[in-house]
């Protein structure tokens, strides 16, 4: 769920820096916003993928 989520995060980082470069929207803060939101979107996708790897690695037998 966490992945679905990060990646709609990131999407909308890129749309929101694709209306910044088509200028629609003039606004630095717009810039910060975006990349912001591109970084905490990777950060998430990131934590649900360690967390998936944890799940499915084997265990071992001592």
């Amino acid at each position: 769920m966490t992945t679905k989520i990060g990646f709609s995060i990131i999407i909308a980082g890129v749309v929101l820096i694709g209306l910044r470069a088509a200028n629609w929207v003039d606004s630095e803060m717009a810039d910060i916003v975006s990349v912001l939101a591109i970084v905490v979107g990777a950060l998430a996708v990131a934590i649900d993928g360690e967390e998936a790897d944890q799940t499915t690695r084997p265990k071992h037998r001592e």
